[in-house]
């Protein structure tokens, strides 16, 4: 019983503390569309700041390679993320860049090609924060040896291991569409601070339940 009343009450504290998070990104957001100039020698720095924040971006794209995150559904359409290399001015780190939803072809077989400008470019970002990867089966990110382009989910080391180059540690995601065709759809709140409150809320009876139940069947067996 002690540890299903421990796991609940984790759970919901961890609920709270999402709730918070997600409150905090609103309020950043809602305060105005403000968009900061990026320095990289001050602002990667610290992580934490980045989040919830647009940044806009000078530099170059690594025109010679990009990937293809498998598996997105945008309005019903199925298709990938295009991901790709970002090297901000006077910057030694390049950026992971999400670029955002490029819709499949007719057959699996035949992926999207892209075309990545090779001039200067200001692009707007958002920063994602913490793990790259969502919820995936997969066991690593190159599934398919004949399209290694082709990947199942975003790693922070794999891309270090893939390019040998000094890759900064924050996920980048495109604001607004750089590249015709390319649409990017990230939001950094999907769920609203007030579900993460209920759930919070739900975990918190269902500790208070394991410890009431077991404590009423156990006095009724007594007075009997």
């Amino acid at each position: 019983m002690s540890l299903v009343v421990c796991t609940c009450l984790a759970l919901s504290v961890w609920q709270w503390q999402r709730a918070a998070l997600k409150a905090h990104l609103l309020e950043k957001r809602q305060s105005g569309p403000v968009i900061a100039d990026f320095n990289a020698s001050t602002d990667l720095q610290n992580q934490r700041a980045l989040e919830g924040q647009q940044f806009r971006l000078h530099g170059h794209f690594d025109d010679s390679r990009y990937w293809l995150l498998d598996n997105q559904i945008v309005n019903g359409t199925p298709g990938y993320d295009v991901i790709s290399l970002f090297r901000p001015v006077y910057s030694e780190e390049w950026l992971v860049v999400n670029l955002g939803f490029i819709p499949a072809t007719h057959s699996r077989t035949v992926l999207p090609q892209v075309a990545l400008p090779s001039s200067l470019q200001t692009v707007n970002v958002e920063f994602k924060i913490g793990k790259w990867a969502g919820f995936t089966l997969a066991t690593q990110p190159d599934l398919n040896a004949a399209q290694p382009e082709l990947i199942q989910y975003l790693d922070h080391a794999y891309f270090v291991a893939q390019t040998q180059r000094p890759v900064a540690v924050s996920l980048a995601y495109a604001s607004d569409p750089i590249i015709n065709d390319i649409q990017p759809h990230y939001e950094a709140v999907v769920m609203g601070p007030d579900k993460h409150r209920a759930y919070a809320l739900q975990w918190f009876l269902l500790a208070v339940a394991a410890m009431v139940v077991p404590y009423l069947a156990y006095k009724r067996k007594n007075d009997v």
